[in-house]
């Protein structure tokens, strides 16, 4: 069981509101981005959080109130998860080291010399999904929440985009035949099913 990779998941967040909790989670104004956010006020209410402009009147961690505020819901306050079928187990726990998907496509594609600038967009889209959380307060919370980074729709939209490209090529050097163009079709899968719901994506870790 030691050896066992932690579990990955990319669960859709609502992109409008990602940028502005997470800012004013990280040393912002959090009382007036509830003042521009009605509908998560609304939010916030309906989980027992009786004043949601006052940030030190809540019990809840950082973490927590950044999952509780952009996950995604059905209309009946339920999660919402996207539809990727077998991707999802395939992505969850990729064959090779950390057990991560988007860290073996991101360390083992080359620049294939057709589009330079799509593919630093790319590798910076990664990135941010890989670790955008990493080193601030939201990044672990109680209830062995963890979580790793996110994209807005449109950050998702331009990252499929850059992956279904020819911007990249595999590494003649990448452990596994055939491994990157296995990792790149399961987050493809995840990045379109949530660019359907016009969600952003969310990546958590389960240990």
């Amino acid at each position: 069981m030691n050896t066992t990779t932690p579990f990955l998941t990319i669960d859709p967040v609502v992109s409008d509101r990602l940028e502005d909790v997470y800012s004013a989670l990280d040393g912002g104004n959090w009382k007036k981005m509830i003042n521009n956010h009605d509908e998560l006020r609304i939010r916030l209410v309906s989980q027992g959080i009786a004043d949601p402009e006052n940030r030190s009147s809540m019990s809840w961690d950082d973490a927590n109130l950044f999952f509780v505020s952009c996950t995604d819901l059905t209309r009946d306050g339920r999660p919402y998860p996207l539809e990727t079928g077998i991707s999802k187990e395939k992505f969850g726990r990729f064959p090779y080291g950390e057990g991560s998907s988007i860290s073996y496509l991101r360390d083992w594609i080359r620049d294939s010399k057709r589009d330079t600038e799509q593919l630093d967009e790319m590798a910076d889209l990664l990135e941010k999904l890989n670790s955008r959380m990493s080193g601030t307060s939201m990044e672990k919370g109680v209830g062995r929440l963890e979580m790793l980074g996110w994209l807005t729709n449109l950050e998702t939209t331009n990252l499929r985009k850059a992956i279904t490209s020819r911007c990249w090529i595999p590494s003649a050097e990448e452990p596994l035949d055939g491994g990157c163009h296995d990792a790149a079709k399961h987050i493809v899968a995840h990045l379109r099913a949530a660019e359907k719901r016009r969600c952003g994506v969310l990546l958590r870790i389960h240990k």
